[in-house]
Order: structure tokens, then sequence, then C-alpha cells
């Protein structure tokens, strides 16, 4: 089959493959290469797609970019339907910048959910010192995945899971890697932010709907990446001394994720609107202070309580009790 020919132009949505049709009820190659949608004339979107249709790109291009991967026992092809998605690999220009997001360091254990061949397992462990774990439902890339580990030489620090990831535990992720869905990411979000605060997300091409991204990865000709920390749960009703307006007062949070507003109420019956955000544990919280200024308190959350400082300039000792 002819290897599909990629011009690319700047952004990873604004590519160019050209291809011959392949043969009605061909094979893919022994390389296992796909032949891409045949396009009688260049193919270019100049629209913002929608999200099938990006996810049709990542696919397409992915099969342009990828040039051979299994072996002799198995070769998998981009875009084999599995049990929720189809098998799209996360390209290798893509794979550093994402770990390099994460932070990851040989600290971190690295679970990578839906692992496929388990390239960023592998990559986690080679390239950072990482352990890493990789849960993949399709039994033959979990095969092929530890095959992978052992030619790597890292089957000290990678381990290969054949479950699905919905049943197994990831729990004692520090850091998550994803390219799975849309869908599937929204699914995961409810699990993802009861996990251990601070715990670090990184997602190829998919975000997770009303969770923002705490930070955006874009590189030339390849797809976005979504960054986010895990936040505290912080949401009720705190006590909270050390404030020089008073030596007790009660604060009310209502949380969206890492954003935080509420109010602050002295005992004489002042309320001073609060707005704040998490980084992990890190919280950080600003309200209007008794004479004008704007106060700035930094924290660390720990389960019910937190304790820090007030960073407006008085580097008094502040902390809080939760209440309700």
């Amino acid at each position: 089959m002819p290897m599909p020919v990629c011009r690319s132009r700047g952004s990873w949505i604004r590519s160019t493959c050209i291809t011959k049709p392949r043969a009605s009820g061909s094979r893919p190659s022994a390389a296992g290469i796909p032949g891409p949608t045949a396009v009688p004339e260049p193919f270019e979107m100049k629209k913002k797609p929608r999200p099938v249709l990006i996810a049709a790109l990542a696919l397409f291009l992915a099969g342009c970019a990828t040039t051979e991967t299994g072996d002799e026992t198995y070769r998998p092809w981009v875009g084999q339907h599995g049990k929720d998605v189809m098998w799209v690999p996360t390209l290798d220009p893509l794979v550093q910048p994402m770990l390099e997001a994460a932070g990851v360091t040989s600290d971190d254990i690295v679970y990578d959910l839906g692992s496929g061949d388990g390239k960023i397992p592998i990559w986690a462990a080679r390239r950072f010192g990482a352990r890493a774990v990789g849960i993949e439902y399709n039994a033959d890339l979990v095969a092929l995945a530890r095959r992978n580990v052992e030619r790597a030489g890292v089957s000290d620090r990678v381990r290969m899971i054949h479950g699905d990831i919905f049943e197994e535990d990831f729990s004692s992720a520090t850091v998550l890697t994803l390219f799975l869905g849309k869908d599937l990411n929204l699914r995961l979000a409810s699990i993802i932010t009861k996990m251990r605060p601070g715990t670090r997300v990184v997602s190829n091409l998919f975000d997770m709907g009303d969770w923002e991204p705490d930070r955006v990865i874009r590189l030339p000709d390849q797809n976005p990446a979504y960054f986010w920390v895990v936040p505290a749960r912080i949401e009720g009703e705190w006590e909270i001394s050390g404030l020089p307006e008073s030596k007790a007062a009660t604060l009310r949070l209502v949380q969206r994720f890492q954003k935080i507003e509420g109010a602050l109420r002295t005992p004489d019956g002042r309320i001073a609107p609060v707005q704040g955000r998490l980084d992990g544990a890190r919280l950080s919280l600003d309200y209007q202070g008794e004479k004008g200024p704007v106060r700035s308190i930094v924290a660390d959350v720990s389960a019910d309580a937190f304790k820090g400082v007030l960073a407006s300039g008085e580097g008094s000792v502040v902390s809080g009790r939760r209440i309700r």
C-alpha cells in the first residue's frame, strides 16, 4: 500500500495527506499501517472542527505519522476498534512534552489509562526514571506491551495490567496520562477529582468539559494536550483564626473544581466576599480587608484543616478547621 504523504502547514488541523485508494477488502500492510480514507483531492480543514471531526483528524494524522508498530507476534493497526475507543497512539513528539508538563520525576507513579502498546509507561520509566503502570483492555496489546517492556529493559519499573479502566484501581497514581475520548474523559472526571489532591493529569486532545485545564500544551503539528492538578476538596463552612480583623471568623466556600468563591463573616456581622483558587492542596484566597485593602491568604489544605499565612504584607499565621 502506498504510504500517505503528509504536508504540514503549521497546525495539527491544517495538514494535507494524499494517498491512493486501497483496493476494496484489502488488509493493513505487514507494518500494521492502515490505509486512511481515500481522498481524491488534497484535504484541508479551515473551519473549527466539531468533536467528531477532531477525533477523525486525530486518527487520520496518526495514520500519516506512524511508520511501524508491533512485532512479529502481533501488529496492531491505527484505528482498530477496542472496547470503547479506537486505538490511536500518542505520537512521539507529544509524549515528552506531556510528561514534562506533568513534572514527572523518579518519585512518581505514572498510570496510563488505555495504554495500548505501552509507549507512555515505557517512556516515563526510561526518560524520567518513574515507576509506571499501563491499563489496557485489549489482551493482544497488553501482551505486546509486556514484550516491549522487556525489550526496553524496564521490567523492574513498568507493569502492564489487562483490565478495564473503570474497574481497575489507579488511586495510587501521582500522574495520570490519557488519550481516550471526550465521553470517557467526562466519565473519568468524577473519579479523578476524588483522587489525592495534587495528582497531575494530562490528556492528549480531549478535555474534561466543565473542569477547565490548568494549562494547555500546544506544539506545531501536534494535537493539543490538557493538564490539570486534582484540587483539594474544600467546599463547606470553616472556622478561621489569625486574621487581623478578628481572632475568629467564619468562612463559607463554594467550590467549582479548582475555583473557589464564598464569604467571610466576622463576629461583628461584617461580611466580605472571597475568591480563590486551588493548585492541588495549595489554597489561595483573596478577601476585602476591613480598612479597604485586599488581603491574601496562602495555605496548605490537609483533609478538614488548613494552615498558612496572610501573604498580603502582614505575614501572620492563619489557620482553619472545617465545621460543616
